[in-house]
């Protein structure tokens, strides 16, 4: 079965070891199964539907490929380098929004008719719920009204979601929650950066805002630099230069220090960054379209000269294991207590060493974090509530086995194992 997918969905593009089996319910309450990839390409959270089962009971076999947004790479003179011997070229840099990537679509029947339209990240076939519940309060008119048309049944539509109320590490203050286009997959092709911009413009999408662009002429050798002013938040940083540039490469290595000069300026006024960095939606210097993103030079630089992994990088990429797995991660630390762990390393490896991730320091800090960041999604219940309940749902069990029970129960307060034996010892003196 996962070969056969893998030939006819994936080019061979990725191995059966990189699907992996999944079982959801859809907002509406259809069941569907299938296969996710998970290799790290442009198919990252690319899925095969091959069995629903509708809320009415309806049961059948489909065939149903989704295509997710695929991964962003840094520039990487050998694999990952945008086209750059064209006459004219333009490549637009735009903001890259610190949120979630959500991919819309639609669910369809054994007869191609939509069921529902299902949102999904990269790493589950349906969004956790808590991503789901900001979802909700999206404006979707545009989303629904582009699916009216049957013939949109088999694209997706790529959104970041983003604001205050899905804070990461740019906190984006401007917006409580919204979603920008940041990609889309149309009759079974990407749609490269002028499609898209024409096609959010009569579909009523908006998309990240161009911060630069990248430009080359006929009879040019080199390349130029660009403000364009169209953000809002950085108005009043504008950062520009009148040097040209030999390459594209070079081009790109301007950028990332324009973008750390435009942060420096703002956390002088603002005490915090203003962007994370830039997407280029552009074409792969062999064939075909890509996303290329470009960070700041400091952010860059602080990456590879550290023994190990600071803590904010940590911090972002736990952020993302709980926007894949939110409502099922005590579920999932029962079973395997080092799946979050094995998670964020894959993650980090694009940035940093293997030798800082494996790091004592970097492993004992993804621990901390997990468990800060699991403990503050928890409901604010006062410890002695949670005694108090232990006691009453386990009647007979002693003070060591409900400290037991505790400790499954709620691994994120580990640190409070103490004052929790202090307070059923207390209730059992009484």
């Amino acid at each position: 079965m996962k070969e056969k997918l893998c030939e006819k969905y994936f080019e061979n593009n990725i191995k059966p070891k990189h699907l992996r089996k999944f079982e959801s319910k859809t907002p509406k309450g259809n069941l569907i199964e299938g296969y996710i990839s998970r290799k790290p390409n442009k198919h990252l959270g690319s899925m095969v539907i091959t069995h629903i089962t509708e809320k009415n009971g309806k049961s059948y076999d489909t065939d149903q490929f989704v295509q997710s947004f695929p991964k962003i790479h840094y520039w990487d003179e050998r694999r990952y380098r945008l086209k750059e011997d064209d006459e004219s070229i333009i490549y637009h840099c735009q903001e890259k929004l610190d949120g979630t990537c959500l991919i819309i679509y639609s669910l369809n029947d054994e007869n191609g008719n939509s069921i529902e339209l299902v949102p999904k990240t990269r790493g589950k076939a349906v969004a956790d719920e808590h991503v789901l519940e900001m979802f909700k309060l999206v404006d979707k008119k545009a989303i629904e009204e582009f699916y009216k048309d049957n013939l949109h049944n088999n694209d997706t539509l790529m959104f970041e979601l983003y604001g205050i109320l899905n804070r990461h590490d740019i906190p984006h203050m401007e917006t409580y929650i919204d979603i920008r286009l940041i990609g889309a997959y149309v009759d079974e092709t990407f749609l490269n950066y002028i499609s898209l911009k024409c096609n959010a413009e009569l579909e009523n999408f908006q998309t990240p805002d161009t911060i630069f662009t990248i430009e080359k002429y006929p009879f040019e050798n080199s390349f130029s630099i660009k403000w364009c002013g169209l953000n809002q938040k950085l108005k009043n940083y504008e950062i520009s230069t009148e040097d040209t540039f030999p390459t594209l490469y070079d081009a790109v290595q301007e950028i990332k220090s324009l973008l750390e000069k435009i942060n420096k300026q703002y956390i002088k006024q603002n005490n915090r960054r203003a962007i994370e960095g830039v997407v280029i939606n552009g074409e792969h210097f062999k064939s075909g379209q890509m996303y290329l993103k470009i960070k700041p030079k400091d952010i860059e630089i602080e990456a590879k000269s550290l023994d190990s992994v600071p803590r904010r990088f940590i911090l972002k990429e736990i952020q993302k294991y709980f926007d894949e797995y939110g409502s099922e991660v005590h579920e999932i630390y029962q079973k395997d207590e080092t799946h979050y762990i094995d998670y964020v390393n894959r993650q980090l490896s694009e940035e940093f060493s293997y030798e800082q991730i494996h790091d004592p320091r970097t492993r004992r800090r993804i621990k901390k974090v997990f468990m800060e960041v699991w403990d503050s999604k928890i409901p604010p219940v006062s410890l002695q509530n949670i005694c108090e309940e232990l006691v009453r749902q386990n009647p007979d069990a002693t003070v060591q086995e409900l400290l037991k029970i505790f400790a499954k129960t709620y691994p994120s307060k580990k640190k409070d194992s103490r004052f929790v034996y202090q307070i059923l010892s207390a209730m059992f003196k009484k």
